[in-house]
């Protein structure tokens, strides 16, 4: 008895040509979190795109129109598909051609990478960073600041000296020009030491 084959020789192969097809984002439905991507002819419907972890840890980051992405159809139904995002193309190069770097380069201009090589992680914004942290910051190594800094709230300093144009105003040297006569009268710090000229003003009884 002769049975007739599900399908027939054209189909599997239209089937099988759909199963894998690379392709470009065509449109971006933020919202909805689907894209419409263009393969040839064919321009898909709205079908998610795959990111890297969708859980209870979510990421988002999503594809921009222009960008070479693959299809991927299970059955070869391309109604079905879901989209892998992540093929360097003329329209989008890569970013580097370093074995010992990890970048990313941002529309504006932004740039976070890490030098592996030299152990150096460098972040170049052209606008601002914010950090929301109610449990504080902690910060272990040196800090080199270049620029204005306002700062709200109490300031604490364990050891070292506070230093200004060269001239030690830490703790001491602050009161000492605050109890010398001799510091009030000068134009800068007192250096006198001796004890009947830095002992400070009695309080209230």
């Amino acid at each position: 008895m002769n049975q007739r084959p599900l399908h027939g020789t054209a189909e599997l192969l239209r089937l099988i040509h759909n199963l894998i097809r690379l392709g470009t984002i065509a449109e971006v439905d933020h919202r909805a979190a689907r894209v419409r991507v263009r393969a040839g002819k064919l321009l898909t419907a709205w079908r998610p795109w795959i990111e890297c972890r969708p859980g209870t840890t979510r990421d988002w980051d999503p594809p921009t129109v222009g960008e070479q992405v693959v299809l991927l159809s299970p059955g070869g139904d391309p109604a079905g598909a879901v989209v892998l995002a992540g093929l360097f193309s003329s329209a989008h190069p890569a970013t580097a051609d370093l074995a010992t770097l990890c970048r990313r380069l941002f529309p504006d201009g932004g740039l976070f990478e890490y030098d592996h090589e030299n152990s150096v992680l460098r972040i170049k914004l052209p606008g601002r960073i914010e950090i929301e942290a109610p449990g504080g910051t902690a910060w272990l190594g040196d800090i080199d600041h270049q620029g204005d800094m306002a700062r709200q709230g109490s300031y604490a300093q364990q050891g070292g000296e506070l230093t200004h144009n060269g001239v030690n105003v830490s703790a001491t040297t602050t009161r000492t020009a605050a109890w010398c006569p001799a510091a009030a009268r000068a134009e800068g710090p007192c250096n006198d030491r001796h004890e009947r000229h830095h002992r400070p003003p009695p309080g209230p009884p």
